[in-house]
């Protein structure tokens, strides 16, 4: 158990932090700024040592409950990886309903304080803030042309709104982990998969694909948060600098997830590639019939699916708060 928090009138408060995964670019900024912004903000006060989950040997999914029952102290993780014990934990990332970064933010921005009652009150977790990854699109072996190639091909997902979203178009969902992907895609196991434009990049998934079709369907929205124990042990003026300095930590994160996408496209498409690994196989222009083949999927399917596994309450509250910053409505179960 790792609930001890160093502290005194002198000694400075040391915390541990579980970080994203290694090879990505959201670890990159959380390494900088805990060695950075975040070292000179606490000087004398608090300091965090974090690590990424996978050096760590997790895998993403168990660390709110090494969170809640205070193994421990920090960490971040993908929100949707904890669907499974609450549906609201989807209601951020539900696939196709926020199409660009500025309507995720008006969606977060509702929501977020219905997520931090949750994971305070049921999962012993002080939420320290949200933040997207880059858009979640779809990488295929075959070259594609619209989103109906995507009828009959087996399509790997990695939660229940994309499985909805699937279902929509006509394809097969299979589950399998990131790490997975590019020999599940060599073999034929998946046709095509959903991950980000830049985390599909930098693995570099284009050695394995020849098309990508950037429909949006989510953003992975990943959390930062505390063990509550943890940040009830916290000074106020700890208290004060973390809320202050994990601000600042997911104010950038929203912006670089604009940044991401447009690179990680531009790398894709053999154009100018700052970030990112350059390539060039296609980037599917999306048609106006698929957009609106798209909402259509999101009405029909999405909505209906999560609304069904999180029940009347919760559809009230997410039309309260998401819906009524979005202008949709999702129906009651």
């Amino acid at each position: 158990m790792a609930l001890a928090v160093a502290s005194s009138a002198q000694a400075e408060t040391k915390l541990k932090a579980i970080g994203y995964t290694s090879n990505l670019y959201m670890w990159g900024m959380e390494k900088a700024f805990f060695a950075g912004e975040f070292k000179d903000a606490g000087a004398g006060v608090i300091s965090i040592d974090a690590v990424p989950h996978d050096v760590a040997s997790l895998k993403g999914p168990e660390v709110l409950s090494m969170l809640q029952d205070g193994t421990l102290q920090l960490a971040s993780q993908n929100i949707s990886y904890m669907a499974g014990e609450d549906p609201r934990f989807e209601a951020l990332d539900l696939a196709g309903v926020t199409l660009t970064n500025a309507d995720a933010k008006k969606a977060t921005d509702a929501y977020k304080p219905v997520l931090a009652k949750v994971m305070e009150e049921k999962f012993n977790t002080h939420l320290l803030g949200l933040a997207p990854l880059p858009s979640q699109v779809f990488w295929c072996r075959d070259k594609i042309s619209a989103l109906s190639d995507l009828k009959g091909k087996k399509i790997r997902i990695f939660n229940s709104t994309l499985a909805d979203f699937v279902e929509g178009v006509g394809g097969t969902s299979v589950t399998i982990p990131f790490v997975e992907v590019i020999p599940a895609l060599q073999r034929g196991v998946a046709d095509c998969a959903v991950t980000g434009t830049s985390s599909g990049n930098t693995a570099r998934w284009f050695e394995v694909t020849q098309a990508v079709y950037p429909m949006n369907v989510g953003w992975s929205m990943i959390y930062w948060a505390a063990n509550k124990q943890v940040w009830d042990g916290l000074s106020p003026e700890a208290q004060k600098i973390m809320t202050e300095e994990y601000g600042k930590l997911e104010a950038a994160a929203w912006a670089a997830q604009i940044e991401q996408d447009t690179d990680a496209l531009s790398c894709l498409s053999g154009g100018e590639c700052k970030m990112g690994i350059p390539a060039k196989i296609d980037v599917v222009e999306i048609s106006e019939a698929d957009k609106e083949k798209g909402r259509e999927i999101v009405r029909d399917y999405v909505l209906p699916g999560w609304a069904k596994r999180c029940g009347a309450d919760c559809v009230t509250e997410w039309n309260a708060t998401v819906g009524a910053a979005l202008g949709i409505e999702a129906p009651l179960p």
